[in-house]
């Protein structure tokens, strides 16, 4: 991914406006799909590439049945798409925005436990002092 993406704060504020309610149902069931801590790692190994579902099944360390089952809702839902070659199926990525949301809320995330650490260091260090 070498692609840069840039947004405006005045995208932003159209967004903010003018999103339909249809919309917003389809924006949350993105983030309900995302809320799964599997998807998100089925989600980093096809970062590297694509892969078969054996391949993802080995590095994620969980059942066939289990990824099979997150691969097809995640396909259904148009976030990876897959090509048969003979007996496998390759998965990769179909929508790079995901990873792009994915990244931005993993920033976020540790911005906050930074900030919380911050927080929590100050007051230890008033208290002793």
């Amino acid at each position: 991914m070498s692609k840069k993406v840039t947004i405006t704060e005045e995208e932003v504020k159209k967004w903010n406006l003018n999103m339909p309610d249809e919309m917003l149902e389809a924006v949350s069931n993105r983030f309900k799909l995302l809320s799964e801590p599997m998807r998100l790692r089925i989600l980093r190994v096809l970062c590297e590439r694509e892969h078969t579902v054996q391949e993802i099944v080995n590095k994620v360390n969980a059942s066939q049945a289990n990824i099979s089952k997150h691969l097809a809702l995640m396909h259904d839902n148009g976030v990876v798409n897959r090509r048969k070659e003979g007996l496998k199926c390759y998965y990769r990525i179909a929508d790079e925005s995901i990873i792009y949301s994915c990244y931005l809320s993993s920033k976020s995330v540790v911005q906050n436990l930074q900030d919380r650490l911050s927080w929590v260091q100050n007051v230890n260090t008033n208290l002793s002092n």
